[in-house]
């Protein structure tokens, strides 16, 4: 950059701020007021000044050399207790990953929820007052589909990415597993090992907080994949047990697919539903320990889903890119199958169901 051209210093000293408030204004952070930012923008234009494009990249090759050291504080906003929204495994895993990355980075997390007696504007408050920028919008759960998400939040004020399709609001980045996909993974995978009559058994609620990613996934791999004899329509109410049990006997799936499939299938074994054979079964969310880590599915990238979500809230406050984004980014990360004992090659012998 020329020796002639105003630096941010020059500017700072004109407009008689320090540099750190010119810098942000000059970056429209919302935590300088409006006449403010218009005044420093039009100085800066009657100034000259312009920004030195090599200077991110000189001060990023500087940080390479530095002992990670404390940057700021993020916030995950959920509207769930703590306690409550650990024991949704995929969950706990996505805000472990998150967690992790951001820790790496030299920045802490908290996590806040929105209650009856914390409201989303109140939060929001309580955050500003803090300093805190930067706000991750984890999944929620909402059989009734009652909730659009964070509606009430003031966003402007904030950096944000959300974790899952379970929220619309607030309209930001977001980072999910790619659920078509894990549908066409699963069907195939399941044809190579013998089985052509699929049945897909879940909540409606749960495929409209995926945006009907999973059936579509279904029915596009149904109608390209399997014979037209064997599709089988969709089961979208496996509480109605005695729905469930009707939708079996009439249409003889010779495996059943679903996120939490194994109760239903518990509930089939129970009630006799296959005298002569157990029920073959795959998950669409696998886990890699615990009871039903046997059980043959999809394996979603949780871990990884929280980590890309950091890195990408980490980059906009970087960037101080405060404010719903104009064209938000989705993110959609590979699954992939894992074989288990619930659904083995049906030339081996019978399937079985664990």
């Amino acid at each position: 950059m020329s020796k002639d051209l105003p630096t941010l210093r020059d500017l700072a000293r004109a407009a008689n701020m320090s540099v750190a408030t010119v810098s942000m204004a000059l970056h429209n952070n919302p935590r300088i007021k409006s006449e403010t930012r218009t005044r420093i923008h039009a100085l800066a234009k009657e100034m000259g000044y312009q920004p030195d494009p090599h200077l991110s990249d000189l001060m990023g090759y500087l940080r390479k050399g530095r002992t990670s050291t404390f940057r700021e504080t993020i916030a995950f906003v959920s509207k769930m207790p703590f306690d409550a929204f650990q024991e949704y495994d995929t969950f706990r895993k996505q805000f472990t990953g998150a967690a992790k990355r951001a820790s790496d980075l030299g920045y802490s997390v908290e996590y806040h929820a929105v209650s009856s007696s914390m409201s989303e504007s109140r939060l929001a408050s309580v955050l500003r007052s803090r300093g805190i920028r930067g706000v991750i919008a984890l999944p929620q759960i909402d059989p009734d589909g009652k909730s659009q998400g964070y509606e009430r939040f003031p966003w402007q004020y904030f950096a944000s990415v959300a974790i899952g399709f379970s929220c619309p609001t607030p309209p930001t980045h977001r980072v999910i597993s790619d659920q078509i996909q894990s549908m066409h993974i699963a069907m195939t995978s399941l044809r190579n090992l013998g089985y052509h009559r699929p049945g897909l058994v879940m909540d409606q609620w749960r495929d409209d907080r995926l945006r009907n990613h999973l059936t579509a996934g279904f029915l596009s791999c149904l109608h390209r994949n399997y014979a037209r004899k064997n599709h089988i329509p969709m089961m979208m109410e496996p509480l109605n047990k005695q729905g469930l049990l009707d939708w079996y006997r009439r249409w003889q799936p010779d495996v059943i697919i679903g996120p939490d499939v194994e109760g239903a299938v518990n509930f089939l074994k129970k009630s006799s539903a296959s005298p002569t054979e157990e029920i073959a079964f795959a998950t669409l969310d696998k886990q890699i320990s615990g009871k039903w880590s046997h059980h043959a599915g999809i394996w979603q990238p949780a871990m990884e889903v929280g980590t890309i979500a950091m890195d990408i809230l980490i980059g906009c406050l970087t960037r101080h890119e405060i404010g719903l984004p104009t064209r938000p980014q989705v993110v959609l990360l590979p699954a992939a199958w894992m074989d288990g004992e619930s659904a083995p090659p049906r030339n081996v012998g019978k399937t079985v169901s664990r």
